[in-house]
Formats: structure tokens, sequence, C-alpha cells
């Protein structure tokens, strides 16, 4: 399996035991080399999480991002988070000015991305984490691959 990591991606993970090539992927940020128009993971910092869903420019280009991906057929939408859920909690909202943003404002925008878009967002602690998890995923979906290719 060849892990297609998007250009846009400033600091990439790096994968034990896989290869990896840096291309363009239309929606977000790590797939399988070749099936990156069909299914990718989406990378999040927790800092990015909390702009993305507490932002209303960001949440609007967000949610654009996953209706684009629902459109083409994505089967199913992953966001991993190299944090814990408990650091929600724990984040410094004071950098926004305006508005009563807060755990309970992102936990609720999170249960909106989770319930009304079937988004699975997966905390995996840190980037080693992360890593993990996405090889994971993606080896799953190369699995799945695998198996239709079988059926034909």
């Amino acid at each position: 399996m060849l892990i297609r990591i998007d250009t846009r991606e400033q600091t990439p993970l790096a994968f034990e035991h896989c290869a990896t090539v840096r291309g363009t992927i239309g929606t977000f940020d790590y797939a399988i080399e070749g099936d990156q128009d069909f299914f990718a993971v989406e990378r999040k910092s927790l800092p990015d999480l909390i702009q993305s869903l507490a932002i209303q420019k960001n949440w609007i280009r967000e949610l654009k991002k996953i209706r684009r991906v629902h459109a083409v057929g994505f089967p199913r939408l992953f966001y991993v988070v190299e944090a814990c859920r408990e650091d929600i909690e724990l984040f410094d909202y004071s950098i926004f000015t305006r508005g009563r943003v807060g755990a309970t404002f992102i936990f609720h925008q999170l249960s909106e991305l989770e319930y009304n878009f079937d988004v699975h967002a997966i905390f995996s602690g840190d980037a080693l984490g992360a890593a993990r998890d996405i090889h994971r995923l993606l080896k799953r979906r190369s699995e799945d691959l695998k198996a239709q290719e079988g059926e034909s």
C-alpha cells in the first residue's frame, strides 16, 4: 500500500513500514495512491479542529468539503484528531474575542458533524497515534478494495 499525502500538508505524518508519496488530493489529507478521488482521511490538530468548528467562515468551508465528498460518493468520512477528547475541555478559548466559544459549543459542533454529516471523529492523542489510526483506516480501505476486485 502506498499512502498519498496531500501537498498542502505542512507537517506530513511519518508512517512505519509504509511508503508515501506527495501529491494533490481533492479533499482531505491522506489516501491510498490511486484511490484519492474516492476515499481520503482528514487530519486535524486540536487548534485546527476548534477553529474549523468555532469560526463561521471555517465552519462553512468545512461543511462544503463534507458535502463535496458525500456528492462524489465517499463511503465514510473520518477526521483523525491529534488530541484526546478531554483536551477540548482544556483548550485556551481566550483567543476567541467574539461570542461564547468554549468546550460546550465545540462538543455541540462536533455532534453536528457526527450526527448530521456522518463524520467519524477519531481522537488519536498525538501525531504518532494519528499516523497509526490513519494507516489502520487506509489499510482497511485497501482490504475492502481488494475484496471488491475479487468479486469482479
